[in-house]
């Protein structure tokens, strides 16, 4: 009998899911690795700060077996960031650092790893086959000390840990991914419109479709196609106010974000014309403006174009 019931128990603890983690301040962000984690049958967690991530993982039973944390958040976040986390994270939580421009590479070394978006759910699961964690939830420490965010760089540092760095996806991506690998603080771009560099890209990554709609419901992919568009267009309506008031580093800020989500669904299109748009940000606060409203005007038709594509396959 005891021997059936120590069975018993290692098989409901080997049955639960890994707990992810999702730290990110975008909301699309957010809402797309839920989605796509939870295809997967990962446990997850969603917060939208470093302050909240360190808050939840306090008051929880059970700690993350990966934390996926975004590298340009708003106050707690990189070295810092990492810093808190395995204070309060055993030693087998993988901590794996997202975005969609490459951090620098003393931020990424305080992390185990590093995905630079768009990325696959085939990505997260090599890095923790590569950590080879232990299988099932991940019990906390029973010892807590109260926390305290770290104001300076952080002391603590992993002795074990490996860096691990998947560029970008296994699939085939958009030549702006290329040469973000080449150029991680731009990519190059010939031209000073958007229409021209990327009327030779497809508007949407076929095989990222296909690798979408086989992990869930056709409708449900709709549905974050359709929130990815709601929220670029919302963007981009803002991007045109901080173009007119000459704030260069929300513009710069929003088009990041557009750049992730877009790169994530595989919307080739947007995500090329968000990646220049980054890059030539810093730009509009030197030049009248009339050349990022007509980026816009082509960002906003590029939008259209997704639209009517995916409406055809409903």
């Amino acid at each position: 009998m005891l021997c059936l019931l120590l069975y018993s128990a290692i098989m409901t603890s080997q049955s639960k899911p890994m707990r992810v983690l999702v730290i990110d301040d975008d909301a699309m962000s957010r809402d797309l690795l839920r989605v796509l984690l939870q295809a997967e049958g990962y446990e997850v967690v969603c917060v939208d700060s470093g302050e909240d991530a360190i808050t939840q993982i306090h008051h929880s039973a059970t700690a993350p077996g990966l934390v996926l944390a975004d590298a340009k958040m708003p106050g707690l976040a990189g070295s810092r960031l990492a810093g808190e986390l395995r204070s309060f994270c055993p030693p087998q939580t993988l901590l794996l650092l997202i975005s969609a421009s490459r951090p620098p590479d003393q931020v990424i070394a305080r992390f185990d790893g590093f995905l630079l978006k768009p990325f696959t759910m085939k990505d997260v699961a090599a890095m923790l086959a590569a950590r080879n964690p232990p299988s099932g939830a991940i019990k906390t420490p029973a010892r807590r000390e109260r926390w305290t965010v770290v104001h300076g760089p952080a002391s603590r540092s992993p002795s074990n840990s490996r860096l691990i760095s998947i560029a970008a996806s296994s699939a085939p991506q958009p030549a702006s991914i290329k040469d973000e690998r080449r150029h991680p603080q731009q990519v190059e771009s010939a031209e000073t419109g958007l229409g021209g560099s990327s009327s030779d890209l497809p508007v949407l990554n076929e095989t990222i479709y296909r690798q979408l709609a086989a992990s869930m419901p056709v409708p449900q992919l709709h549905q974050m196609y359709a929130l990815c568009l709601n929220d670029t267009r919302k963007r981009i309506h803002s991007m045109r106010q901080l173009a007119a008031s000459r704030d260069a580093e929300q513009f710069v800020r929003q088009a990041h974000a557009i750049k992730g989500g877009c790169g994530m669904l595989g919307a080739t299109e947007l995500h090329r014309m968000a990646a220049q748009l980054e890059a030539r940000g810093l730009e509009a606060a030197e030049t009248t403006g009339a050349e990022e409203v007509n980026s816009l005007d082509e960002f906003s038709a590029a939008c259209d174009r997704l639209e009517r594509i995916l409406g055809s396959r409903v």
